[in-house]
């Protein structure tokens, strides 16, 4: 084999491959993604081709808890949701928003607080029955699936262009979620150094109202813990630079 079929097998044809899926793909965080409220997604989604098939009951439950109040009246705290990080044309292609959303499976679009100075983040979702085992419990992998993008969406502005990937993983599953639950995801950066950034991370019911003193609980039972490790690779600030990223 002549030196530059191994030169074009072995560096030209995977560099290109590489180049053309970055500028295809990488710029996938819209910058004119805004604010919005609950009540203003229960209105804009009803609309929506993507988004209509959303479980308004499920929102309107949420929009009505005590807890999910507190966090919007918070003025440290801002409110987005997951279909505003994900271009439409990527869409079908996400996991969250694409194959795993609609009825039976993430029936409402995940629902984002997050507190970018503390570097923590609480996140809304229902998981439908179409998600479950033959027992109706949620598949563990879907949980993990939930985890991993939510820790990384949690850990991603600490890094220094504000991008990575998961190096490690660790989860603890601590109860099984039955199916059409309501549950939230609480995350917070824990640790940061560097091109590294550790997250922690659960899986809980939403505060449930205490049966002798009619008050919210802070916290709801833990379904599973999950410990992620996300590192930024030394070349994505070349990307970075290049604002395909």
């Amino acid at each position: 084999m002549s030196i530059f079929k191994l030169i074009n097998r072995g560096i030209i044809l995977p560099t290109a491959g590489f180049s053309l899926g970055i500028l295809t793909f990488m710029k996938a965080w819209p910058d004119e993604a805004g604010s919005m409220t609950l009540h203003d997604s229960l209105a804009v989604t009803k609309d929506s081709e993507n988004l209509f098939q959303q479980r308004y009951d499920i929102l309107q439950k949420i929009s009505h808890s005590k807890f999910y109040q507190r966090l919007l009246h918070d003025s440290s705290v801002e409110q987005d949701f997951q279909s505003n990080q994900i271009p439409d044309t990527h869409r079908p292609f996400h996991v969250g928003q694409g194959q795993l959303f609609g009825p039976g499976k993430l029936e409402i679009d995940p629902v984002i607080f997050s507190d970018p100075v503390e570097g923590k983040i609480v996140v809304f979702y229902h998981l439908g029955k179409s998600l479950g085992n033959e027992k109706g419990q949620v598949h563990k992998g879907v949980l993990a699936l939930l985890l991993d993008e939510a820790l990384c969406y949690c850990g991603f502005p600490s890094l220094p262009n504000k991008r990575g990937v998961t190096a490690k993983l660790e989860l603890d599953f601590l109860k099984d979620i039955p199916i059409d639950s309501t549950i939230i995801l609480r995350a917070e950066v824990v640790e940061k150094k560097g091109r590294k950034v550790v997250i922690d991370g659960t899986l809980e019911t939403l505060p449930r109202k205490l049966l002798l003193v009619g008050l919210e609980s802070e916290r709801g039972s833990v379904f599973a813990k999950a410990t992620c490790i996300l590192v930024e690779p030394k070349w994505f600030k070349y990307l970075s630079k290049l604002n395909i990223m």
